[in-house]
Order: C-alpha cells, then structure tokens, then sequence
C-alpha cells in the first residue's frame, strides 16, 4: 500500500475520527474526504500542523499534489478537500471508514503500539475534544474559573469505550458521561457518550505524555498554567494577548487592571 502505517497516519486517524469524513458523491463513483474546523480557533492548527501532515503522508505519495482547502466564513468552517476515486483504498487500508460515521473502531494495528495510540488520541483530542476551566463551587465568593478538565466526546460508545481502556493502561483517571443533547430547534440528536479527566494533575499528564497542536487548546491551558484559572468564552486571538501580557485575564470578571 502506498501510504504508510505510522505514528503520523495513527494521528491522521485520530483526526478523522473527530472531524473528518469519507463520504460517496451522488452518481459518480469517487468519494470525497474531508477534515474541517471551527476557522476562527482551528485555522492555525489546519495552516500549519494538519495540512502539511495530510499532504506528507496521503496526497504527495497518491496524487503528488498538495491538498485542496474548503471554507465557510458564514458557517464558520475551514479544512481540507480532496475528492477522487483514488483516495477510498489507502484511508480505509488506514482505518478511516467510508460513509456515514456511526460505530467507530480504532485500527488494531494503532491499539498495538503504545506511540501510535498517543497520537491517535491527540489527533482526536485535537478535533472532537475540549478543554475547559470551571468555577470551585466549594470555595465561598470565588468568580475565577480555576477547575480544568478535558472532555473527549462523541455518538460513538464503541470508541469512547475504547479509549477510556487505553486511559486506563496509560494511567490517567476520568470520568465517563453521557448525554442527550438538544438543538435550539428542540430536536433530539444522536445520543453522546465522553470521557472527562478533571484536575490539574490528570490535564497535565495528558499535555505531557498526549499533548496537543491546537493553540486553541494549547492556549487554554497554558493560561491556566500562568494564572491558575482560565477565562471562558474568550477568542483564540484574546488569550495570546493574555499569554502576552497585552490583556489582563481579570478584564472578563470587569476587575480590568492595567497592562503591564
């Protein structure tokens, strides 16, 4: 097969798995692979990480070509593209199923290396995975957001139920939830299953062992790391200020202080 089985695909897998699909186009036989983000927090992690990992490893070695980018700025989407007849064989060889994604499983041949399995879960970490910062309840008056945890959620129970195993045998301790969500327009959706590491101890295992390509995530945490809390609903841009010292994270609780 002409591409590889290796960390770098294992990570591809991952990301897949989160944001990507390989889906049939209407009468014609090629199929279409796409892997997109959120343009405003993702596009950066897309630009310089995911791209030339996809091209390195998929699209040099199968067409000689670089990969073609697909946006939205009224959707708020930005990823990669390729449609071709070529492209089905060498993504399923990898893992990477055809068709709508429901029951997914990650490929023996990641499960059985102990590298491979760390990049997969940062790929799928990198896509369909959050980390975010909660108020301590416990403590009285406390407005700062200081309780950080990663959150790794999707429809698929199979593969959450995998990769709360593999948490298990790398030593990291969770939580595993489950929930039905609601669109605004009150109709149900698919039934999601996760697993939440809280504290953190457990958060930085993971960045340190797993880690993360995402300043989207990256950014989170290492203001977490800085201030011992992190905002919410920030921009990507506002915490690099933040992590600059160019915007005082107290600003979002109106306790503004001056910029040093």
């Amino acid at each position: 097969m002409i591409v590889k089985r290796n960390a770098n695909t294992a990570e591809l897998v991952g990301l897949s798995f989160g944001d990507g699909g390989l889906t049939y186009r209407k009468n014609s036989n090629r199929v279409k692979f796409q892997l997109r983000g959120d343009m405003k927090e993702e596009k950066e992690n897309y630009d310089s990480h995911i791209t030339p990992l996809f091209n390195k490893e998929v699209m040099i070695p199968i067409f000689g070509r670089k990969v073609g980018f697909v946006s939205n700025k009224r959707m708020n989407f930005y990823g990669i593209s390729v449609e071709s007849v070529k492209i089905e064989e060498p993504l399923n060889y990898l893992g990477i199923p055809s068709g709508v994604k429901k029951e997914l499983f990650i490929p023996k041949w990641i499960k059985e290396n102990k590298k491979f399995v760390k990049r997969f879960l940062r790929g799928f970490f990198d896509t369909d995975g959050s980390i975010s910062c909660q108020r301590n309840y416990s403590i009285k008056n406390n407005k700062y957001h200081t309780q950080i945890r990663i959150y790794l959620v999707c429809i698929s129970k199979n593969l959450i139920t995998e990769i709360a195993k593999i948490l298990e045998d790398l030593g990291f301790k969770y939580i595993w939830i489950e929930k039905e969500p609601k669109s605004k327009d009150g109709f149900n959706r698919s039934k999601a299953y996760g697993v939440k590491i809280c504290g953190g101890i457990q958060v930085s295992k993971w960045f340190k062992e797993i880690g993360s390509t995402s300043a989207k995530h990256v950014t989170k945490y290492n203001l977490w790391k800085k201030f011992g809390f992190c905002p919410p609903y920030t921009t990507l841009e506002d915490r690099k200020k933040m992590l600059k010292n160019q915007l005082p994270p107290y600003y979002y609780y109106r306790e503004c202080t001056k910029v040093v």
